[in-house]
């Protein structure tokens, strides 16, 4: 979906008291090689971002940094599995401009028109499936509430993970803005330096962000669904926390408090793999990491894939081959200037998802 171009114009206002002006207003757009990059420069992003297609690794991300409101805006070419976590005093909503399949977020698989609500420290995992561009809108949820009761005399609380399909012109209307306003960075990067500018914007972003909360349907959930994203964000941090031992599935249902049956239930719907691939992705992804930031001459792959729990060496070698498209020993040879951490990542980056 495309939309329309639209004119920024400022119109009825909404007040935000008396708050100074916020000092990083502006416009930024980055460029990334590196995913753990990308995905720590996402608002709520965190520390897990596994690949799951073949290609080189290319994103953007363009951040509106206004008043109180904060737009992201995404774009990435290869299907990934990642977590994120609202911060504790945050809302918004999330939204695809994609034409393709839209991601599965907490379980959920998005429909075009449909939003996902972001509500107070609120948990996800997000599965894409290809090409993503997505739009994120944020702010303080004693902003929103103030805003909502200047423009329409109601109050507004979001509820986390809430799915909601605002009518066809609102929907269009907030994505139109959001296209408008990147659009407009990107050709004029210090357009949104003008406080007049960047009053004008957030204004138009609020009005229709607004109403798409107010006015859209919310998807009738069979599942609990927040619930289950909880177990599962519960779940991948004892995994994280411990992936440089043995892990037994027994143990972990233990720790997280659920059976074997309902943690593969849960993996499949959140992750979209069993929990057992689902602690092989890792541990590979971590691997591959360590090795692509180590110098072959200090350190050798058996020493990094033991510290985090590898001993079947030769199951890992065909296993990490079989993902990356190369050997361990290949990865941890490469030359430092192709290293992702001073900015180009290796092109062959294979996941075998089933």
């Amino acid at each position: 979906m495309v939309p329309a171009p639209v004119e920024l114009r400022h119109t009825s206002t909404v007040s935000f008291g008396t708050r100074p002006v916020n000092s990083e207003s502006g416009f930024h757009s980055r460029s990334f090689v590196d995913p753990d990059q990308f995905q720590s420069a996402v608002r709520g992003g965190d520390n897990m971002y596994n690949l799951l297609g073949r290609g080189t690794f290319r994103a953007e991300l363009m951040d509106v940094q206004l008043d109180q409101l904060l737009l992201q805006r995404g774009r990435e070419a290869l299907p990934r599995l990642t977590s994120s976590s609202m911060p504790p005093n945050r809302v918004g909503i999330v939204g695809w401009f994609n034409d393709g399949q839209l991601p599965v977020v907490r379980g959920a698989q998005m429909q075009q028109g449909e939003f996902m609500c972001l509500g107070l420290g609120m948990q996800s995992h997000h599965r894409t499936f290809g090409r993503n561009d997505f739009a994120a809108l944020t702010l303080d949820a004693s902003d929103l509430s103030r805003a909502a009761m200047d423009l329409t005399g109601r109050d507004l609380a979001v509820t986390a993970g809430k799915v909601i399909r605002p009518p066809d012109h609102l929907g269009t209307w907030l994505m139109s803005v959001i296209d408008a306003a990147t659009r407009a960075g990107q050709a004029t990067p210090g357009i949104f330096a003008s406080q007049a500018a960047a009053d004008a914007l957030q204004q138009a972003l609020l009005r229709p962000l607004i109403r798409c909360l107010m006015d859209g349907e919310a998807r009738n959930e069979g599942v609990p669904r927040g619930y289950r994203a909880v177990i599962a964000k519960k779940f991948a941090a004892v995994v994280e926390a411990s992936l440089d031992g043995p892990l037994l599935i027994p143990d972990l249902c233990r720790t997280v408090g659920t059976t074997a049956r309902t943690l593969n239930t849960l993996c499949r719907e959140q992750f979209g793999v069993s929990a057992q691939r689902f602690l092989a992705l890792r541990r590979l992804h971590l691997t591959r990491r360590r090795l692509l930031r180590s110098d072959h001459l200090l350190v050798t792959v058996t020493e990094i894939a033991t510290s985090y729990g590898i001993w079947e060496l030769g199951r890992f070698a065909v296993a990490y081959k079989s993902l990356f498209g190369e050997s361990p020993s290949s990865t941890l040879r490469r030359p430092p200037e192709l290293s992702p951490a001073i900015g180009i990542l290796p092109a062959t980056i294979l996941a075998n998802s089933a």
